[in-house]
């Protein structure tokens, strides 16, 4: 059965408001750039402060998760002061308007059932003590897709990773407060060491996102099907759609069952799902036998193979880069769910280069379903 209550419906316009998250749990190092005109590579500041032309302080946080041994994901935010902030009362879901200088001061609010959440100003002040070049966390958060037209107007699209929560881990375990609590993935608890060569070592690394769909196509070549998807974002007259591009690599499936790629390929324009999978940006590696050279009078020239153990030696044979989709909601799909009219970017859809003056190779960086169907419509 379809879940048509998962989508958010802005209040303001009627439009549909997708949502996404992610949960990382890895060892934290700066981000490396390149020096202008040189070959020289320096560190990141994980923070820093910034003044724009109009004399306004931004402060940025920024580092690297490494979340398994090689897969480098890059956390990235930035916040400014504002001038009011909307402190919220889930009781009587409502929020009011305070003044920024008053966000702290109780007295200025309606009642105690209003709280303050903190903005990314606030935020980046509590997370800069936690980021350090070897420390353990946990990271959870959401996606920002982005597009910008680059050198030669070619047109670049990716995702920015906006943390919501950072926790640190000590003993396998994060600290939420003063308490420590056992890692949870799918709300199940897991054992998590804190060692990426370990051969006991879990990764923990997934996202969830709400996407419609632009298109799909398989690539027999590299076993995989692409999914062009459509992530619909706040906008004040209507939803803003941002490009989002996924993976779904082709996998044996077992006996009567359809491979989870080709049930993706086989999606359509406009269709709508929940996806769930992993995020990928990281060396693959291979081991490759190292070959014995001996000279016609070494005595082990002549002994018998059984009798050798051969040394290896671990090489990278190219990268695993982006959101790779590994599953997806149940009941989630809903055919026809998007209009054409939604796809329709405005012109001030697309934005700044997010990754400008940073490392150019980022290192190993009330709604309802208009349509009716059966389950025999499903491709899943």
């Amino acid at each position: 059965m379809t879940d048509k209550s998962a989508v958010k419906i802005s209040k303001d316009h009627g439009g549909k408001e997708f949502a996404s998250s992610y949960h990382f749990v890895g060892k934290v190092k700066p981000i490396r750039n390149q020096e202008k005109g040189t070959d020289n590579w320096v560190d990141v500041p994980y923070y820093r402060e910034e003044t724009d032309n109009k004399g306004k302080v931004k402060k940025i946080l920024e580092f690297i998760i490494e979340t398994a041994e090689s897969n480098d994901l890059k956390i990235k935010l930035s916040g400014k002061e504002m001038t009011f902030v909307y402190p919220y009362s889930s009781s009587k879901k409502k929020s009011s308007k305070i003044s920024w200088e008053d966000r702290f001061d109780k007295t200025k609010y309606p009642d105690d059932t209003y709280h303050y959440i903190d903005s990314e100003w606030d935020k980046i002040d509590k997370f800069k003590e936690l980021i350090s070049t070897d420390v353990w966390v946990e990271v959870k958060g959401k996606y920002n897709p982005y597009e910008f037209t680059g050198d030669r107007d070619s047109e670049i699209k990716g995702v920015s990773r906006i943390p919501s929560y950072i926790n640190p881990i000590i003993d396998g375990k994060v600290k939420i407060g003063d308490e420590l609590r056992a890692i949870q993935v799918n709300k199940v608890d897991i054992p998590y060491i804190c060692d990426l060569k370990s051969p006991d070592f879990v990764e923990v690394n997934n996202f969830k996102m709400q996407i419609g769909i632009r298109s799909t196509y398989a690539d027999k070549e590299k076993g995989m099907t692409n999914v062009n998807g459509v992530f619909l974002t706040y906008g004040k007259t209507s939803s803003e759609p941002k490009d989002v591009h996924l993976i779904v690599y082709q996998q044996e499936a077992t006996e009567g069952k359809k491979p989870l790629a080709d049930a993706f390929e086989s999606l359509d324009e406009f269709d709508f799902i929940e996806v769930t999978g992993q995020d990928n940006n990281r060396a693959m590696f291979t081991w490759i036998p190292i070959e014995e050279k001996l000279d016609k009078d070494d005595p082990f020239a002549d002994v018998d193979e059984s009798n050798k153990q051969t040394r290896y030696e671990k090489v990278t044979n190219g990268v695993k880069k982006g959101l790779e989709i590994t599953g997806y909601i149940a009941g989630s799909l809903i055919r026809e769910y998007l209009t054409e009219a939604e796809l329709v970017k405005a012109i001030s859809t697309t934005q700044e280069d997010p990754l400008a003056a940073e490392n150019k190779k980022e290192s190993f960086d009330d709604k309802n379903c208009p349509i009716d169907f059966s389950d025999d419509d499903l491709p899943f």
